[in-house]
């Protein structure tokens, strides 16, 4: 993953929590380390007194991404903008938390610019489920139907399949 930044997208100061807890994370953890005491602090007041359940499926969906051949652009902790790569990650993050797996898949090909392995839906669920337990969770709102184009429907024709 590299430390890049592309054209501005959302101000990082108005996402919600969970939205912005999970880009900062993945911010400290490439440009310093997953083992970062200031990361292990805050994963502590995001999954309680015994955040290492929370720290474990967090570093399981990074070790999942990483195996992708596309070079992901992941903005500098304290950048305002979130990069598009963030935004498609928070994205992948909201279609694992709504049980998506088809929509999950199917971007997280673009995402990683490969065929994503069973385990990174996995382990986004994973995280996502335990983000949940302790009340935390994305916008379901802000990604539904904003990620597909919306499709009309043929006026008058029914739709044929024809092997060429």
């Amino acid at each position: 993953m590299a430390q890049a930044v592309s054209e501005k997208g959302r101000d990082l100061r108005q996402l919600r929590y969970a939205e912005h807890f999970l880009t900062w994370a993945l911010r400290t953890s490439v440009a310093c380390s997953p083992q970062c005491r200031l990361l292990q602090r805050e994963f502590g007041h995001a999954f309680g007194p015994e955040p290492s359940e929370g720290l474990k499926a967090f570093h399981g969906w990074l070790l999942a991404l990483a195996k992708g051949r596309r070079r992901l652009e992941i903005g500098r902790p304290g950048l305002i903008a979130l990069t598009r790569d963030e935004e498609m990650l928070l994205s992948l993050l909201t279609h694992a938390q709504t049980q998506d797996a088809d929509r999950f898949i199917a971007q997280a090909r673009f995402v990683l610019g490969a065929e994503p392995s069973g385990d990174l839906y996995a382990a986004a669920h994973h995280l996502m489920a335990l983000m949940a337990q302790r009340g935390h969770g994305l916008p379901v709102s802000a990604v539904i139907g904003r990620d597909l184009p919306r499709v009309l429907p043929c006026a008058g024709q029914s739709p044929q399949l024809r092997a060429i």
